[in-house]
Order: C-alpha cells, then sequence, then structure tokens
C-alpha cells in the first residue's frame, strides 16, 4: 500500500489530493471558513491553496 500511495490522486470537494512520497502525507487545497448566519452554508475567509506539510522531526 504505501508503494502505491504517491501514485494515487483523486478529485475531492475542495480539489485534487495527493500523497507525498517524501512523508505519506496528504496534499489537498486548504481553507478557513465561516459559518453563514442560516446555519447551513459558509464563507470561505481564506483561501490558502495547497500546503505542502512540513514535519522537520518526522522520521517516519
Amino acid at each position: 500500500v504505501l508503494k502505491a500511495l504517491p501514485s494515487i490522486e483523486f478529485d475531492a470537494p475542495q480539489g485534487k489530493i495527493r500523497v507525498d512520497a517524501t512523508n505519506n502525507h496528504t496534499l489537498c487545497h486548504s481553507y478557513v471558513g465561516k459559518a453563514a448566519g442560516d446555519g447551513i452554508g459558509y464563507e470561505i475567509v481564506k483561501d490558502f491553496g495547497t500546503i505542502a506539510p512540513v514535519t522537520p522531526y518526522c522520521k517516519v
């Protein structure tokens, strides 16, 4: 499974998701949202795009 993970990419509601081959973390689009006043939807406050995870002390 670990060998196959970096080759997998799929579409999700926030955009494409894939796995980083160096640390097995997912790379996906990141947002900060605020609940709408109607209690149903939300408003995107900040769109960070795709952020690569940083794990300086992780040795996995």
